[in-house]
């Protein structure tokens, strides 16, 4: 490589593509994996942690929670809360708790239970008030995970939100609609696409989801092949 541009990348002048800034087992230990090898993959190991993401979704619940799944097991094996602002709806109890119970044997959730979750549902009067409690939140240092539906954020108050998180160890998710791509302070921008189950020739044909990578970590933006709409995992 030439000393001019090794000069350029060392001083952060220059983006290279399909970067790997740290070490495998580095990579490890910030990452928590979306529950999809496929996705974790172009994500360059899963979701980061001290950095916001955005799942921009035309309908809610279209798979987007399963990605999150590991996540919230991996919040109860730290036995740090999950808050969860302005949902559409009141998390579920005993599907979480289903949820953790099927992952209990697994690596990330080995040491896990149910009893060491603890979820905290924030429904702010307005969108200035869940901007300054997820502020809020990422502050105190003791989050885990932080998930906040928003209609749309601006460039400022996604920043806002990036340098909060960028002070934390927490995993952060903004779920939204369908966005435009002007540039925004997220580490990762995926816009949920659902094919609808039909019919044909008799035979019912389940849901498939595609997921577009708007914006990725040391990747360019990228449509994966079609998948299975992936399922909130129970016993």
């Amino acid at each position: 490589m030439h000393a001019e541009l090794q000069q350029l990348i060392e001083r952060g002048s220059l983006w290279k593509g399909n970067a790997r800034p740290c070490s495998a087992r580095e990579q490890a230990d910030v990452h928590v994996s979306s529950g999809q090898s496929v996705l974790d993959q172009a994500l360059g190991g899963g979701w980061l942690c001290g950095r916001v993401h955005e799942l921009q979704c035309a309908h809610l619940f279209s798979g987007e929670l399963s990605l999150l799944a590991a996540g919230i097991a991996k919040a109860a094996e730290l036995a740090r809360p999950v808050f969860w602002l302005a949902p559409p709806a009141i998390p579920y109890a005993p599907a979480l708790q289903g949820m953790l119970a099927l992952q209990a044997n697994n690596a990330i959730a080995k040491t896990s239970s149910s009893s060491a979750a603890q979820h905290i549902v924030i429904n702010p009067a307005n969108a200035v008030d869940a901007l300054w409690a997820a502020e809020t939140i990422l502050h105190s240092g003791q989050v885990a995970m932080l998930l906040l539906w928003a209609e749309q954020l601006s460039a400022t108050a996604v920043r806002r939100l990036h340098l909060a998180a960028a002070e934390s160890d927490a995993w952060v998710f903004v779920i939204t609609g369908v966005q435009n791509e002007e540039a925004r302070s997220y580490a990762t921008r995926l816009r949920v696409h659902v094919e609808p189950a039909h019919s044909r020739d008799n035979v019912a044909q389940l849901a498939n989801v595609q997921w577009q990578l708007l914006k990725r970590n040391g990747g360019w933006p990228i449509r994966l092949p079609r998948q299975p709409l992936p399922r909130w995992p129970s016993g």
